[in-house]
């Protein structure tokens, strides 16, 4: 009896520890999801030219919305008056209707004798971050004792910290971020990841205000020429540094992400112990979580290889494309059967040659096609067809899905994250990656794509050209549909 207890004990223990472990791994990768989101929406808004308050404002919301938070605001330092003025604030549903009961907005706040100011000083004038749970210390003597509290309450507001906004050494604003949590609940990749976007933060700012300096200048110097010049390394220097923090950023998560797959696997195969019934489809949807979230970091990865003009496409000899279409076919079958559409491979009337390709980068992106194809169409379905013409080896994705409008048609290959807002409508979630990335490879292969459609709703036909070498050899399979 007592050595069934002391079985059950470790037992028992043993389980415990793996769903402690499961739940920090779920935890991290939450963190790692909302991180990868708020990247992509702060490169967003570095491709468009936007004034500082509209650049404020994007950043602002994009950070609040993606780790949810009660407020986010930015300050100008204004060094001849000491002072800190209020740029703009993104702020929660509720602590908007505090305020508004309340009847004051903290965008009309001027601060005042920054020197002074115990809260501020150390990060205007010692450029170090600051943290308070006291919201009292930030607009204290600015606004009644009685209304911050109540807008502590009513918000949740628990912690507010402060970053110094820096560009060349030298301090224009400050990042504020007030969270409905204490700091102590923040593990250290939240904690490393804020730090990190702080100067990218910087970044985009700066360049709203160099184009607005820009704009000035135009209208009362002769030096318009030198200005644009500096402005255009300015804005060079600053795309590094995007594209850069990029690189660094995706690499730094996928390592974690591939261990985590690692791990899973372990944990599957039954290496910690037999799994509980009730943690089996726990594991299961955390490992296609990890999967997903893998996919995407390597495509931002290849995106942003192909923005820096590096090489992405390593081409071997002799590809059968025919039989890397049939594969793809059959491992989209089952999504497509989900969903109810049917997805037909129709077997070519002649002999496919083999090509020069880089088999895996042009696994990637057929399969993004296909797939998008079979996301964006709710009845019937993709027949896909390849055929040698013009001596191109010719491939046709056809759906009966969402359509496209004609000025869709190009921008879709063009530009990173551009979707349609038919698309917007029916998968809320894609990323609008996926057909840029599938472009780029295509042309790097010196071939050619394109998408035609009849409009709204009439469904759309992609075609990919792939260059045929006469003396390569040729291979003849057998197709059917699945």
């Amino acid at each position: 009896m007592k050595i069934f207890q002391i079985f059950m004990f470790n037992l028992f223990n043993r389980n415990k520890k793996v769903t402690e472990k499961l739940y920090a791994q779920n935890l991290e990768l939450s963190v790692k999801n909302k991180t990868l989101s708020l990247l992509e929406k702060l490169y967003q808004t570095s491709v468009l030219t936007l004034s500082p308050e509209q650049e404020a404002g994007e950043i602002t919301d994009a950070i609040r919305k993606s780790l949810n938070l009660e407020l986010v605001g930015i300050f100008e330092f204004k060094k001849e008056t000491d002072s800190l003025k209020p740029l703009v604030f993104s702020k929660s549903d509720r602590l908007v209707k505090i305020l508004r009961k309340l009847g004051f907005l903290f965008r009309d706040i001027i601060i005042k004798d920054i020197a002074s100011h115990q809260l501020f000083r150390k990060v205007v004038y010692e450029k170090q971050d600051n943290l308070t749970s006291n919201i009292e210390e930030i607009w204290k003597e600015l606004v009644t004792f009685e209304h911050l509290r109540e807008v502590k309450k009513e918000s949740h507001l628990n912690t507010m910290m402060l970053y110094p906004l820096i560009i060349d050494g030298e301090i224009f604003g400050v990042l504020l971020l007030g969270f409905n949590r204490d700091y102590q609940s923040l593990n250290d990749f939240e904690k490393a990841s804020i730090k990190s976007f702080v100067n990218v933060i910087a970044l985009l700012l700066d360049k709203a205000y160099l184009y607005k300096n820009l704009q000035d200048s135009y209208q009362v110097t002769k030096q318009a020429y030198a200005v644009e010049k500096k402005a255009k390394e300015d804005l060079e220097n600053l795309d590094k540094t995007k594209n850069e923090f990029m690189l660094v950023t995706q690499h730094h998560l996928r390592t974690p992400l591939t261990s985590m797959m690692g791990y899973m696997d372990l944990i599957e195969s039954g290496a910690y112990g037999k799994l509980p019934k009730k943690i089996e489809p726990i594991i299961h949807k955390f490992g296609a979580s990890s999967q997903d979230l893998i996919k995407i970091v390597n495509e931002f990865l290849d995106a942003s290889q192909f923005q820096l003009g590096k090489k992405v496409i390593v081409c071997q000899p002799d590809i059968n494309i025919e039989l890397i279409l049939r594969n793809i076919v059959m491992e989209l079958a089952i999504q497509s059967k989900e969903k109810g559409l049917y997805l037909d491979f129709e077997k070519p009337s002649t002999t496919i040659p083999l090509i020069e390709a880089d088999p895996s980068k042009l696994q990637v992106a057929l399969t993004n096609i296909i797939d998008n194809a079979i996301k964006y169409t709710k009845e019937g379905g993709i027949d896909v067809k390849i055929e040698v013409r013009d001596g191109n080896v010719q491939i046709m994705i056809k759906d009966t899905g969402i359509g496209m409008e004609k000025g869709d048609l190009d921008s879709i290959f063009n530009t990173l994250f551009s979707r349609s807002q038919e698309a917007k409508k029916a998968n809320a979630t894609g990323s609008g990656i996926g057909l840029y990335l599938s472009a780029k490879i295509i042309q790097a292969h010196n071939g050619k794509i394109w998408v035609e459609s009849e409009g709204i709703g009439k469904g759309s036909a992609f075609y990919i050209n792939l260059p045929i070498k006469q003396d390569k050899k040729s291979v003849n399979t057998n197709s059917n549909k699945f």
